[in-house]
């Protein structure tokens, strides 16, 4: 398990149907939205580099998103110390009709996009008698 994650306690069972959301140390923002073809998460990370972050695809259904910033190392008095900083673990339950495998993650402007593509949707063959 991720060291990250294993800060966290979960179990199966505390799984809604869509998502879990699992609490953060770091205040890391996730939207969702499902289209036609995909599923869509941003995730806001502004100030994290691409390899503080881990994106990881358990047992087949739960994406795993998590990360760490570290504190900036700074001789001298601090007056004010707001932005967060530390571990973040989140997690969601993937749709059964997704195509795991073909997951893809880009960042640009503090925000982490991924997408999720559907695997594709039987369509239905019409029988026609012979003429």
């Amino acid at each position: 398990m991720d060291p990250v994650a294993k800060r966290f306690l979960f179990t199966e069972d505390s799984l809604s149907p869509i998502t879990m959301i699992t609490p953060t140390v770091a205040n890391v923002q996730v939207d969702w939205v499902e289209t036609i073809d995909t599923h869509i998460l941003k995730v806001d990370v502004p100030g994290f580099r691409r390899e503080d972050i881990q994106l990881k695809v358990v047992d087949g259904y739960i994406l795993q998103i998590s990360g760490e910033q570290k504190r900036e190392v700074v001789e001298g008095k601090w007056h004010s110390l707001e932005r967060p900083r530390g571990p973040f673990f989140r997690q969601f339950k993937l749709p059964d009709r997704v195509q795991a495998d073909e997951i893809r993650a880009f960042d640009e402007n503090g925000v982490l996009t991924i997408v999720v593509p559907k695997k594709p949707v039987a369509r239905k063959i019409d029988i026609f008698s012979k003429l």
